[in-house]
């Protein structure tokens, strides 16, 4: 539940206050935070079989997913390659979309997972807020999806893994169209 505040007649309204229940708020509907990377497409980097990695992440406006991609936050959320910052307090919608492809053959299995102050691929799986299996996009590729709204302080940042059973590449996936993306939005105040 919302933390709300009422004032009675004549009372004033403290700096601290003002800050919190005024001025954070109107702030966040007025210019809500949002950032959306895309993912680096690593056909370069084999991945080897049954092991969480952490994903990295493209910087704003580079890559594939160049127009694609972008942080109204002026960079502050998407400062590191691996985690997307909370840059006020908030309700935050998390999503992402996924292509992991098969080094050679057929790709058998593959998840995507997201935590929140975790950058370890182990530990960002260990207790995901979102954690999705991959389907068939085909022998050779999985693509999966995920979403969640979650209550995050300014400064806290989410990151997102990636498992599978085979050898796998994460990438942008065999069509121009289908680009791996990670995002964070503002969507209310935290309970």
């Amino acid at each position: 539940m919302a933390d709300i505040k009422t004032w009675a007649n004549g009372q004033k309204i403290t700096p601290d206050d003002m800050k919190t229940y005024v001025s954070d708020a109107l702030r966040g509907f007025m210019e809500a935070p949002a950032c959306r990377r895309t993912i680096a497409n690593q056909a370069s980097e084999q991945k080897a079989a049954k092991t969480w990695y952490p994903v990295t992440l493209e910087r704003v406006g580079s890559g594939v997913g160049a127009t694609h991609s972008y942080d109204n936050t002026g960079g502050q959320m998407s400062k590191d390659p691996v985690k997307v910052v909370a840059p006020i307090d908030g309700l935050y919608e998390l999503s992402f979309g996924i292509i992991l492809r098969a080094v050679s053959g057929t790709l058998t299995y593959a998840l995507a997972a997201a935590n929140i102050n975790q950058t370890n691929g182990g530990q960002i799986a260990a207790k995901p807020i979102v954690r999705t299996g991959c389907g068939r996009s085909s022998a050779a590729e999985k693509v999966g999806a995920g979403s969640a709204t979650v209550a995050l302080k300014a400064g806290d940042f989410v990151s997102l893994a990636v498992h599978a059973d085979d050898a796998f590449y994460i990438g942008d996936g065999s069509y121009a169209q289908m680009i791996s993306h990670f995002e964070l939005r503002w969507v209310g105040v935290k309970p």
